[in-house]
């Protein structure tokens, strides 16, 4: 059988507000793109024996009359209404079409008729059985991947003609048992961390065609003892084996601020090069601004040669009152290397999906406006045009009067001297 997977395009946060482009020096900042791990993970895990192939729609646009026995598209929310078109068009061309990851995921009945199935969770533990059934004719309209089956080789070869792409991305384990409102990791990958093996980690770190790359999990950096043996075994590794490559990670404040010193050495001397710092979704972005103690462990972050990217989460229901001030001063006070800001966004399969849908705060179900860009939620404390307003003027505030030859140094310092940075071209035929 031939697979052919399809990976759709989205707006990124900046890509919805052009207008900006030729305004600020850190435009590119909010439009940085990785190559999808979860389409790639997927294709790893299709059996041998059988053959695939990948359309990336950042390159180029779908061909509906394919041969293929199975098409196969993986995306998350501001995907959807992308990957709903295009599904529509190759079962209209009588393409057997498979929808995955997360959005069909958590929002399956929403999915399921635009596509013959739905693959929720992980591909692993799931082909074999869809194979079998496709083959006998009695394909079902729901398939459940195993959480805790062993982890797939991404198939990132099938990304190696998409030269935008500037960074990879690495999986160390699958789950999260914190079940915060914000977040759809629970109910994709389930409620237990389970950890790939380090070698397998160390292997895969090796293998990557990027001279950088993105630590995907966020419990690499929880506090509790399990979480940070892992990740001390993790950088001793590749301390030792001299690893050349340079790593970045996504940490919230509660994380972060209980890093320890000689946590911080080791991620340094591991070729950590940077903290992606999300504010204000486990709380108010006023109280993660005003916490000193967090600030305090930007800065010795800093001082280990660890820089921090800060991405400033605006709408909170916490914040009664705006913060510019207080983003100021954070900025400031921890000289932050780069920065980004995205609208408070709600995403089905949450507990403040739910929670907004029940008040009656939703203002729509466009997915494609689910990407940090727009205000699809009535805000408690101002209106939508007041909290957009006050995001594109916060982007306009930081780049202002940085330059480009600047924001290029502040990329060198954050992803290292070997990271290009180039715009994403538009797609063939647009």
């Amino acid at each position: 059988m031939h697979f052919h997977f399809v990976f759709p395009r989205w707006q990124k946060l900046l890509e919805d507000h052009p207008e900006l482009r030729d305004v600020i020096s850190g435009y590119d900042v909010g439009n940085f793109r990785m190559a999808g791990l979860g389409l790639a993970t997927a294709a790893g895990a299709v059996p041998s024996g059988h053959s695939v192939s990948l359309l990336d729609q950042n390159v180029a646009e779908a061909d509906f009359d394919l041969e293929a026995d199975l098409v196969c598209i993986g995306f998350f929310t501001p995907q959807a209404t992308n990957a709903y078109r295009l599904a529509d068009g190759f079962r209209r061309a009588g393409k057997t079409v498979i929808g995955g990851g997360i959005h069909p995921t958590v929002a399956t009945a929403d999915a399921l008729p635009h596509f013959d199935a739905i693959l929720r969770g992980p591909a692993e533990g799931a082909w074999e059985q869809i194979i079998r059934d496709f083959e006998a004719g009695a394909l079902k309209p729901v398939y459940e991947g195993n959480p805790c089956a062993p982890f797939a080789a991404p198939r990132r070869d099938l990304f190696k003609d998409s030269g935008y792409l500037r960074a990879g991305t690495v999986q160390t384990a699958r789950g999260c048992p914190a079940a915060c409102s914000y977040c759809v990791l629970p109910n994709h990958a389930g409620t237990e961390v389970v950890f790939r093996s380090v070698d397998e980690v160390l292997d895969d770190i090796a293998g990557l065609p990027f001279p950088c790359f993105f630590f995907a999990d966020e419990n690499l950096l929880f506090p509790d003892a399990e979480n940070r043996e892992y990740r001390m075994q993790l950088f001793s590794r590749l301390v030792e084996g001299r690893n050349r490559r340079i790593s970045f990670i996504a940490g919230y404040p509660q994380f972060v601020r209980q890093l320890r010193s000689e946590e911080i050495a080791l991620m340094a001397r591991a070729r950590m090069q940077q903290i992606y710092l999300v504010l204000g979704l486990k709380q108010p972005l006023a109280n993660d601004l005003n916490d000193e103690v967090l600030m305090a462990k930007v800065v010795e972050l800093k001082a280990a040669g660890i820089e921090v990217m800060a991405s400033f989460n605006l709408g909170n229901d916490g914040d009664i009152d705006p913060v510019e001030a207080e983003i100021s001063s954070f900025c400031t006070s921890t000289q932050t290397n780069l920065a980004e800001f995205i609208i408070h966004t709600p995403f089905p399969g949450t507990p403040q999906f739910t929670q907004m849908e029940s008040e009656g705060r939703l203002l729509t179900k466009d997915w494609s406006k689910y990407n940090g860009a727009n205000v699809v939620f009535a805000p408690l404390h101002e209106s939508p045009e007041s909290l957009l307003n006050r995001y594109l003027a916060l982007w306009r505030w930081f780049y202002s009067d940085i330059t480009q030859e600047q924001v290029s140094a502040r990329y060198v310092r954050a992803f290292g001297g070997g990271f290009m940075r180039q715009s994403v071209p538009a797609p063939a035929g647009a």
